[in-house]
């Protein structure tokens, strides 16, 4: 299958209208269990799904001047989050063997490698590879090997004018393996994730030294401060953490990942794990209206947005999810339906030819809990 060529109109929209706002991170429970959570923000109202695709289903990379690229055949079949412009499109995605792709935006520093014509038969647009890994790999150690096979080229698309799609990639395998995958200055760069997390521009190493900043910061609360005659105490919880950045950058964002996850009172099984991915994912939700796009930012916009339905808003968090690698669990929840939605991948038949789709609940809804009244017992 070729990729849309709208798949492009929906990033182009977030370089120069909207800011893209992702956040990733993973977690271990004692019991050995690996879960990997994410969150998705776009300036653009996705409608994603889940999109099931099988064993044996057939892919054609595309090559500089829209030529066919990379042919391949999924080895693994894999669960992912499309998009309603671009089905076959995959943002976010958990294969049968529990590796994980996620691909963030990665704007103003995205390079990709240098393709020729005659490299076509091994070149794959940037937003292509993540189905490549999820189809192709069962560990981290296998996607770091045939990631060494291809080029992933500055292949601009074709319906844009050119447009290039930024971008960079998290892979983390059910060992608790993750890498970062990124291209700049038109060379592959593969970092090991000592800290599990990723969020946008700059590059990963920057991330890892301005933690440096924050070097104060702790989960426990200072002691009294001796000031002469004067004791400062606290006045509430929480001092240990002063001057931890709260605004929703990319770099304030990577700070908060990185000590949340790995501050977080560690979860006794999967289930604690689950719950504990989604309430940090909760310190990280963008509601409507407290990230804006800039006023008259749209009339710079290139492209014919009326022509294909699109209707830019301000940002909010799409939808979040949190894979459990080791059971091979997916659990969602958008931002109209707040009720967490699973499916368990080693329930679905990946032998089963053709795509198909789970929909996702978009309206919201509450579970009327008014007739569960029962008497007091209270203690004597």
């Amino acid at each position: 299958m070729r990729f849309l060529g709208l798949v492009g109109i929906v990033f182009c929209l977030l370089v120069h209208a909207s800011t893209y706002a992702c956040t990733a991170f993973q977690l271990k429970a004692e019991d050995g269990t690996w879960v990997y959570g994410r969150s998705l923000e776009f300036g653009f109202r996705m409608g994603s799904d889940l999109l099931i695709v099988p064993r044996g289903t057939p892919y054609t990379g595309t090559a500089l001047n829209n030529k066919p690229g990379l042919k391949w055949k999924t080895r693994y079949g894999f669960a992912r989050m499309n998009q309603l412009v671009a089905q076959e499109f995959v943002s976010e995605g958990m294969n049968e063997k529990g590796l994980v792709v996620g691909m963030l935006y990665f704007p103003q520093y995205a390079r990709y490698e240098p393709s020729t014509d005659a490299e076509s038969s091994r070149t794959l647009g940037p937003w292509e590879l993540a189905a490549y890994l999820l189809g192709s790999c069962s560990t981290v150690s296998e996607a770091k090997e045939v990631i060494e096979k291809v080029i992933v080229g500055e292949v601009p698309n074709s319906d844009l004018g050119g447009f290039v799609i930024p971008l960079h990639y998290y892979v983390a395998d059910r060992s608790g393996a993750a890498i970062v995958i990124e291209y700049t200055d038109g060379k592959r760069h593969v970092y090991d994730n000592p800290l599990g997390a990723l969020t946008n521009s700059p590059p990963f190493e920057w991330h890892l030294t301005h933690l440096t900043r924050y070097i104060n910061l702790s989960p426990v609360n200072v002691p009294v401060l001796k000031l002469s005659d004067w004791t400062v105490r606290n006045l509430g919880q929480g001092s240990g953490l002063l001057g931890l950045p709260g605004d929703y950058t990319p770099s304030s964002r990577f700070v908060r990942a990185v000590l949340f996850s790995q501050w977080a009172a560690k979860p006794v099984n999967a289930e604690d794990a689950v719950r504990l991915g989604f309430h940090i994912l909760n310190t990280f939700d963008i509601f409507e209206g407290i990230v804006r796009t800039t006023p008259g930012e749209d009339n710079n916009l290139e492209l014919p947005l009326s022509k294909v339905g699109i209707d830019l808003k301000n940002d909010l968090t799409e939808w979040v999810v949190v894979h459990d690698r080791t059971n091979l669990k997916t659990y969602i929840r958008t931002y109209n339906n707040l009720q967490v939605q699973m499916v368990d991948l080693s329930k679905l038949d990946f032998s089963k030819g053709g795509l198909r789709s789970i929909k996702l609940p978009s309206a919201f809804t509450a579970v009327d809990i008014t007739e569960k009244t029962t008497p007091l017992q209270l203690k004597r």
